[in-house]
């Protein structure tokens, strides 16, 4: 009878070692992920570390992918360094040269990725929100053309030479007419009126011209 007793007592005392290792690995993942969230990028610090040619120091190799396309509506070809290629957290370093020297730009272009910018705009950033983070009414022009949905901060808070958001939809979402066109301009009341709600869904920080 007491081998019995004795075994249960030893099973019962490995169950709780179990559950408190289990606990402690619980939390170690939680704070490696919350550590991971931490060191996002701003579109800032990336394009600093393209100048200083630290990108293949700072993302492993498997996630970058180097190309070329044609931006600027078509007019200058560039090769691109794609960080976490085909993903959600897409982002682009555009250099106007092979030897990827001159950094022309950075683009992110996925509204739900983490990405964001030192002014406080952030990938998904409400309509709403981005307006009050300038302090004053915006607009930002038609779609179904190449800068579809540019913002215009209308010499507000965030107004920039150099970095230059995008307004957009998080789905298929069936454009008024009058929301159609490089020449027409939208506002944050006109946007209201048909209830769509447009994000933040592009960020393109460009330094030098």
């Amino acid at each position: 009878m007491k081998k019995y007793i004795f075994v249960f007592v030893g099973f019962i005392i490995l169950l709780g070692c179990k559950e408190k290792l289990d606990s402690k690995a619980a939390s170690q993942t939680v704070i490696q992920e919350e550590t991971v969230q931490e060191n996002v990028y701003t579109v800032e610090e990336i394009y600093r570390l393209a100048e200083a040619k630290s990108i293949e120091d700072t993302f492993a190799e498997e996630d970058l992918l180097e190309t070329k396309q044609w931006i600027e509506e078509g007019s200058m070809e560039v090769v691109t360094l794609k960080v976490y290629p085909n993903t959600p957290k897409e982002l682009l370093i555009n250099y106007t040269d092979i030897n990827k020297s001159i950094v022309h730009s950075i683009e992110v272009y996925a509204y739900d990725s983490p990405w964001k910018s030192e002014t406080g705009i952030y990938m998904g950033m409400p309509l709403s929100e981005l307006e009050a983070l300038n302090k004053k009414s915006l607009r930002f022009y038609g779609y179904e053309w190449d800068y579809a949905g540019a913002v215009d901060f209308e010499n507000g808070a965030l107004a920039s030479e150099i970095l230059f958001v995008y307004l957009g939809t998080d789905g298929d979402v069936d454009m008024p007419k009058e929301f159609i066109g490089s020449d027409i301009t939208i506002t944050a009341e006109q946007a209201k009126k048909h209830n769509i709600d447009f994000k933040v869904t592009g960020l393109m920080y460009r330094p030098k011209k």
